[in-house]
C-alpha cells in the first residue's frame, strides 16, 4: 500500500481475504467514493449483464467477466470507482490498438455514482505472462508483444496523447474468500461479503484462447501531450522516466522510457529497474542531485520530512550485464552439467503443481521456469541454490542480446529530447529478428 493510500485511510477496516491469492483488489476501497461491491450472479444495466467471475482490479476500478444476455456473448465490465468515474469517462474513447469500450452506462450504488465500461474480453496482462520464476514468454512472442505495444503508443502519440464458444466451462470455477473486518462486525452494502480470486485463463488444459495480439488498457493517467499534468502521475517507480522523477512534466518521451522497461520485462521476466538500488535504476543514478528524495514506497518527493536520499550500495550490475544474462528455457526443460547439487526434498501438492509444465496448448506461447531441472534440481525461486542454477541455464542468443542492448541504450538516456520516438522505435531490428 502506498503512502497516498494510507493517507486516505484513518484505520484499516478489513482482514486480508484467505484462499484467493495475493492479487486481489484493495479491499479498503470498499467505502463511499470508491469501489462498488460486486457479487457473483449480480445483474447490471436492467438485467442485461450477469457477473460470473472476476478478471482483475486496479487502483481505479474492478473488472468482471459477465454474460451479455442480449447479444449472447462474453464481455468485461469495468466498474470504475466513484471518484474517478467522470475522468475515466472522458479518457476512455480511444481507438487503434487500445481496448475500445463497446458501450457504457452508469448506476447508483451504496458508495456513489459509478461509470461502467463494457469492454471486449481480453487475455491476461502481458506483465502477468512474464514474471520471474513463475512464467515466461517465448522470445518470439516477447518481441512481437513489444512491437505491438509500441504501435499502440505511437498511435496515441500521433493523436497528441500520452498514455502515462461456451468457453467458460473449460476453466476453473470461481474461488471466493470471505471478507471479514478487523472489528469482527458484518460489512454493510458498501462492501462485498466475499472476494473472488482472479479468473485464470491458463487453467484450461485443452484449449488456448489467448491470442498474440496486444491491446492497451487503463487510460486513467492519459493526458494531452500539449497539456501535461502539473502533479506527478501514479506511474510505478520501475517505469518512471528520470525527468518525471525530477519533477519535470511527462511527455511522449517518458512513454518511450516506459516502453523500454516493458521490452526488458517481456523478454527477461523482470523489469530492469524493479530493484531501486540497481546501478541502472533512475532513482539511484539521480542520487547525486540533492533535491531528489525518496519516500518509504520508493516514490520521489520534495518533502524532506517524508523522504531522504538513497544510500549507495555495492555490487550493482550495469544494464549490459542484465541483458546478456537473460536466461532461456533449455531443450527438454533439463540441464545437466555433472555438478553435484543439493537435491530437492519431498514436495507438497502445491510444489508438485509448480513443477508441472504448462499444458501443450500453451507451449508455443509460454514456458514455466519452475518446470526446469538443473542437475536434477528444480528451479524454485530465490533460495540458496538459485544463482548457480541460473548460471547453468542457457542464455539469450548473443546476436539478439546485441540488438536488445542497442535498443535499450538508445532509449535509456537522461535527455528526453535524445530518445527515439515510438514511431522510430518500430523500425529497430530487434523486433524483426523473425523476418516480420
Amino acid at each position: 500500500m502506498t503512502s497516498s493510500q494510507e493517507s486516505d485511510y484513518e484505520d484499516l477496516r478489513f482482514l486480508s481475504p484467505q484462499g484467493v491469492g495475493v492479487y486481489t483488489e484493495d479491499v479498503e476501497k470498499y467505502r463511499p467514493g470508491w469501489f462498488h461491491a460486486v457479487h457473483l450472479g449480480d445483474m447490471y444495466d436492467g438485467g442485461r449483464y450477469k457477473i460470473v467471475h472476476r478478471l482483475g482490479a486496479g487502483g481505479f476500478s474492478t473488472v468482471w467477466l459477465a454474460r451479455d444476455g442480449h447479444e449472447k456473448k462474453w464481455v468485461a465490465l469495468k466498474i470504475v470507482a466513484v471518484k474517478h468515474s467522470t475522468l475515466v469517462g472522458e479518457k476512455s474513447a480511444l481507438g487503434g490498438h487500445a481496448a475500445e469500450s463497446l458501450r457504457r452506462f452508469t448506476f447508483e450504488g451504496p458508495n456513489g455514482h459509478h461509470l461502467c465500461l463494457v469492454l471486449p474480453v481480453l487475455g491476461p496482462s502481458a506483465s502477468g505472462l512474464c514474471y520471474g520464476f513463475t512464467i515466461r514468454l517465448r522470445p518470439r512472442l516477447a518481441r512481437k508483444a513489444g512491437h505491438e505495444a509500441t504501435k499502440a503508443v505511437a498511435d496515441l502519440h500521433s493523436q497528441g496523447l500520452c498514455h502515462g464458444a461456451d468457453i467458460y466451462s473449460l476453466f476453473e470455477p470461481p474461488v471466493t474468500g470471505e471478507l471479514e473486518t478487523e472489528a469482527g462486525d458484518i460489512p454493510g452494502p458498501e462492501a462485498p461479503r466475499y472476494v473472488v480470486r482472479t479468473f485464470n485463463l491458463l487453467s484450461s488444459t485443452t484449449r488456448n484462447f489467448i491470442t498474440d495480439q496486444i491491446r492497451l488498457v487503463d487510460f486513467d493517467q492519459c493526458f494531452l501531450a500539449s497539456s501535461p499534468p502539473q502533479k506527478m502521475l501514479g506511474t510505478p517507480l520501475e517505469f518512471l522516466a528520470p525527468e518525471v522523477a525530477a519533477g519535470l512534466p511527462a511527455s511522449p518521451a517518458s512513454d518511450v522510457w516506459a516502453l523500454a522497461c516493458c521490452f526488458f520485462r517481456l523478454r527477461s521476466g523482470q523489469g530492469p529497474f524493479e530493484n531501486p538500488y540497481q546501478v541502472t535504476c533512475p532513482a539511484e543514478l539521480m542520487n547525486g542531485k540533492e533535491e531528489i528524495l525518496w519516500d518509504d514506497d520508493g516514490q520521489p518527493t520534495k518533502d524532506s520530512s517524508k523522504g531522504e536520499p538513497l544510500e549507495k550500495l555495492e555490487g550493482k550490475r550495469p544494464l549490459k550485464n542484465l541483458v546478456y544474462q537473460i536466461w532461456d528455457e533449455p531443450d527438454g526443460r533439463v540441464v545437466q552439467t555433472g555438478t553435484l547439487r543439493w537435491k530437492n526434498g519431498d514436495c507438497d501438492k502445491y510444489e508438485e503443481e509448480r513443477r508441472k509444465p504448462f499444458p501443450p496448448c500453451f507451449s508455443d506461447m509460454m514456458w514455466k521456469p519452475t518446470a526446469v531441472q538443473v542437475d536434477n534440481v528444480s528451479l524454485k525461486g530465490f533460495n540458496r541454490e538459485w544463482k548457480p542454477l541460473l548460471e547453468a541455464m542457457p542464455k539469450i542468443p548473443e546476436h539478439e542480446a546485441d540488438l536488445l542492448f542497442d535498443l535499450l541504450s538508445k532509449i535509456f538516456v537522461y535527455d528526453p529530447e535524445k530518445r527515439p520516438t515510438a514511431q522510430e522505435v518500430l523500425s529497430h531490428p530487434w523486433f524483426h529478428i523473425d523476418g516480420r
